[in-house]
């Protein structure tokens, strides 16, 4: 089985529950937890007397039977576990445990070692726990936790073999594999110790439900299929949630849409308040033009108010990629009132969907009260809104009104940057100097303002902020080569220039914008093989357009016409319309642009 195939599943088929464990026995262990109290408290020894009468019969029989020394060294375990950790005090809890055998202790031991996050430690508490009760599913499911995440193929085959010996068993497998599926290594290992057990161990449950698992991760979906029906028609399988969702979501990779929804129809009478199963049931019907369906059965789901809230978001989502913005709508208005910290979801779906309805004025109504979490990806879709209607100009004033200010530069650079994709880097740059005006210690924001003001020809605004970045910085290579190049194509300042530049690529010799300043300066002083081999240099680490517009011309000026030529041709394919490759090339070889545009038509 070849795991680097296998496909990310849904988060809604991961596994959220936990093996359980047994209460405690009353024993021992409650004992130490009293007296351990008592003495952190710093009381006399009559308090512990009276702590001690307090017992329960049970509990005082173990006391009768402890010896005064293994009392002490309780408390002394206690006490050194609450002043120094887990750590300090795992020895001493083993040694106690170690030699009483008590099962209580040795639970108390275990809590230590996960406490202390030491996968020895934890291993050797299961060990011991093993030892004494070599039936207990917990210690086979921690130690398998250990062993996995060490890689120790053997031993987990040895652990399974070992459980499934004494009858225990291994929900646990299924279980830790779900939760861990995205850990490659992990995973590995777990289908390489299922792939040792004998033929006979191989045929438990819990492995053959690992294995479909296995084999739907790795795309052997017809076997992954073939191993869960084989798992459902047994009769005395267990009928598990995880086993419905490995056959549905097999069935689906195969286009057996109509199989899948069957699949997961009938888990929903075994589980009817399961989300695991209605979440995917919903979005398969959705998928499969059943919409109506599938909000029917959301809306008809017997769920408490989290699970109705998450299950009708999710549905949300779905029917607004399948463009059924008319009942997302309908499912947003049966929500439970009650939205439990996810209104921001429920308002920003509900936006998306009157947008869809071409009702962008109304959503972007909707879309100004989503905050939090979602609040940048509200300002982004308002602002694409905004434009669809006309209303650019109102862009700008929005995005500064409701933008805090720790997420300014960041929200105000991407704005910026749709401006100038929709042609107005005036209002770009309005946006972006407004904005430094408000937060003036942003470097952000200021190095994006002196970058646009040089394409807007405003180059001394651009030394000018380039200057007081360095004045607070002056050994940023960005800022160095920034104002370098700056000077190099603006001003017959080239010295200047290429001393700036040059302190640049000595900080940052592998930055391709650096690399290529320098080859261009060169060019600029007439040192042409200079210019080339730096050029190259950027060019092979970014093949970008305007280091093709410059490494072009320096092979021209030397000649190599056919070498710059198979430059430009290469960031035409990827960059036609770049400006400053447009403006090379018609000043060199206009002959290239007439035979690309006939290309690209042909």
């Amino acid at each position: 089985m070849n795991l680097a195939s296998r496909k990310h599943m849904p988060a809604v088929f991961r596994l959220t529950q936990k093996i359980q464990q047994k209460p405690y026995k009353k024993g021992l262990l409650t004992l130490v937890a009293t007296l351990s109290v008592t003495l952190l408290s710093a009381c006399s020894h009559n308090t512990i007397s009276k702590d001690i009468e307090s017992l329960t019969p049970e509990e005082q029989s173990l006391l009768t039977k402890a010896s005064n020394d293994d009392i002490q060294s309780l408390l002394n375990a206690e006490f050194t576990l609450q002043r120094e950790g887990p750590n300090k005090a795992f020895e001493s809890f083993y040694d106690l445990a170690n030699k009483s055998n008590d099962l209580a202790l040795i639970k108390r031991l275990i809590q230590v070692a996960v406490a202390s996050q030491n996968h020895i430690f934890i291993e050797r508490s299961t060990n011991l726990w093993l030892s004494v009760a070599p039936n207990a599913e917990a210690a086979y499911a921690l130690k398998l936790q250990v062993l996995i995440q060490g890689n120790r193929t053997e031993e987990v085959t040895t652990l399974l073999t070992n459980a499934m010996r004494h009858n225990v068993s291994l929900r646990f497998l299924p279980i830790y594999l779900e939760e861990n599926v995205r850990e490659n290594d992990q995973v590995s290992t777990i289908e390489e110790a299922i792939s040792a057990l004998s033929p006979e161990r191989k045929a438990n449950q819990y492995i053959q439900l690992s294995y479909a698992h296995l084999l739907l991760l790795s795309g052997n979906y017809q076997l992954a299929i073939t191993t869960s029906e084989a798992l459902l028609e047994k009769p005395t399988s267990e009928k598990s949630e995880s086993l419905y969702l490995i056959l549905a979501f097999s069935q689906k990779s195969l286009g057996l849409l109509d199989d899948a929804i069957r699949t997961l129809d009938s888990a929903t009478v075994r589980f009817p308040k399961s989300t695991r199963i209605l979440t995917p049931l919903i979005d398969f019907l959705v998928e499969n033009k059943q919409a109506q369906k599938g909000t029917n059965t959301y809306l008809n789901a017997n769920l408490e108010t989290p699970e109705k809230l998450q299950v009708g978001i999710n549905l949300m989502r779905s029917l607004l990629e399948h463009e059924q913005a008319e009942l997302a709508l309908k499912t947003a208005n049966n929500l439970p009132q009650k939205q439990l910290g996810l209104s921001n979801q429920v308002q920003y779906l509900t936006a998306i969907a009157l947008a869809q309805l071409d009702k962008k004025a109304q959503a972007i109504e909707f879309m100004e009260n989503v905050d939090g979490n979602l609040q940048s990806n509200a300002t982004n879709q308002m602002a694409l809104w905004f434009y669809d209607l006309g209303k650019e100009k109102d862009i700008n004033a929005m995005v500064l009104n409701r933008t805090p200010r720790e997420d300014m530069p960041e929200q105000v650079i991407a704005i910026s940057r749709l401006h100038e994709e929709k042609g107005n880097k005036n209002l770009s740059f309005e946006l972006v100097k407004n904005a430094l005006a408000a937060l003036p210690e942003s470097d952000s924001l200021r190095y994006h303002k002196a970058l646009l003001a040089d394409t807007l020809g405003n180059w001394k605004i651009t030394e000018k902020e380039l200057i007081i970045l360095l004045q607070k910085d002056p050994e940023n290579p960005q800022f160095l080569n920034a104002l370098g190049y700056t000077l190099l194509t603006r001003t017959d300042r080239i010295e200047e220039a290429m001393k700036l530049i040059e302190s640049a690529y000595e900080k940052a010799d592998s930055d391709p914008a650096i690399i290529d300043s320098l080859g261009w300066g060169f060019f600029l002083k007439g040192e042409f093989e200079q210019s080339s081999y730096y050029l190259k240099k950027a060019w092979s680490i970014l093949p970008d357009a305007e280091i093709a517009a410059h490494y072009g011309e320096s092979l021209w000026k030397q000649r190599h016409y056919e070498e710059a030529i198979l430059i430009w041709e290469s960031a035409l394919e990827t960059s036609p319309d770049t400006p400053l490759l447009i403006d090379t090339i018609e000043r060199l070889s206009p002959s290239l642009l007439e035979e690309h545009k006939q290309d690209s038509s042909s």
